[in-house]
């Protein structure tokens, strides 16, 4: 690859966003219209994007960054659904930890602030390949975000709009 292809690539990409043709939208956000919806969706897609991947071999670090997304996600959708508050207040991912612990979403277990702190040490170690997450770990998270999730739509009583399949396990 020379110089040159990575320039078009880049020139496709910004053309694509500037005239707003970025293709269809994938099935599973294609129906969501509102803010809560939105965050909602994309953490279905990503939690169905781990499922596959767990029948994979070497994805170790991709489902480790998929599920903390999809739990941060599952959190901005609840705080957007539950509260005046909208995606884009959140540019810090410990800000959306810091409100669902505040809410009290999980009673008086730490949940949030746990994870948080797990994030905030070990996330960015791990996605850079300083820390090397082993398939255990890997899976132990993917567990971890599907439990999050299911419990925050749960608790908003979004069963109906969510677009997992729960019939994975």
């Amino acid at each position: 690859m020379a110089l040159d292809d990575v320039v078009n690539a880049v020139d496709r990409v910004e053309g694509l966003l500037a005239d707003g043709e970025t293709g269809p939208v994938q099935d599973s956000l294609s129906w969501q219209r509102d803010d809560a919806d939105i965050q909602l969706g994309k953490a279905c897609a990503m939690l169905g994007t781990c499922r596959q991947l767990r029948d994979g071999t070497n994805n170790n670090v991709s489902i480790v960054e998929l599920s903390f997304n999809a739990i941060e996600r599952s959190f901005q959708f609840y705080l957007v659904e539950m509260t005046t508050a909208e995606s884009s207040d959140y540019h810090e991912h410990s800000a959306v930890f810091r409100d669902i612990e505040n809410r009290g979403v999980f009673s008086d277990e730490n949940i949030a602030d746990r994870i948080d702190r797990f994030r905030a040490e070990h996330r960015s170690r791990m996605y850079y390949d300083i820390d090397r997450p082993g398939r255990d770990l890997a899976l132990g998270m993917h567990d971890l975000a599907e439990e999050v999730h299911s419990y925050i739509v749960t608790f908003a009583d979004a069963q109906s709009r969510c677009s997992c399949d729960r019939t994975h396990d």
